[in-house]
């Protein structure tokens, strides 16, 4: 009989990732701004509504920002007992599967992909963890799911 740890959580940690999206983020709103004084500078003045716009941009930016910096802080894959939990973005809810729903686990380099027996799937990007968690990751799938974990080295070799 398999003992499974009846709850356990990855976090994201790859934070040169996350540090980079930040960037990102800072840049796009830094274009904005000066596409803005780009056209007060032609112009000598500004439409109202490209003023509400860039001051709604900049909010957004720097909740982006923010929560890029934040991410290491934040659980990605949560296993418990015949669930697994997983992040799906800023905004979105966080994707559910039961064991028994999992009809198939396909990893292609670094992506791992879960199917449901409903169509619906996940995909599992191991860059955003650890090569430890990765590790971990992948036993923990190859515990639960057995002939339903696949990889692209086992089908090339049927």
């Amino acid at each position: 009989m398999v003992m499974m740890i009846s709850e356990w959580n990855i976090q994201y940690s790859n934070s040169s990732i996350w540090k980079k999206k930040a960037r990102g983020a800072f840049f796009n709103w830094l274009a904005q701004v000066i596409v803005l004084f780009f056209i007060l500078f032609r112009n000598g003045r500004v439409v109202d509504f490209l003023v509400y716009v860039v001051g709604v941009m900049t909010v957004i930016s720097v909740l982006q920002m923010i929560h890029y910096l934040k991410m290491p802080e934040r659980d990605y894959i949560r296993f418990e007992e015949q669930v697994i939990d997983i992040r799906r973005g800023i905004t979105g809810p966080r994707w559910r599967a039961a064991d028994e729903e999992v009809k198939r686990v396909q990893q292609v380099g670094d992506v791992l992909t879960i199917r449901k027996e409903s169509g619906d799937d996940k995909e599992i990007y191991l860059e955003n963890v650890s090569e430890t968690d990765a590790d971990k990751i992948i036993q923990e799938f190859r515990k639960r799911y057995g002939e339903r974990m696949h990889t692209k080295a086992e089908e090339e070799s049927y």
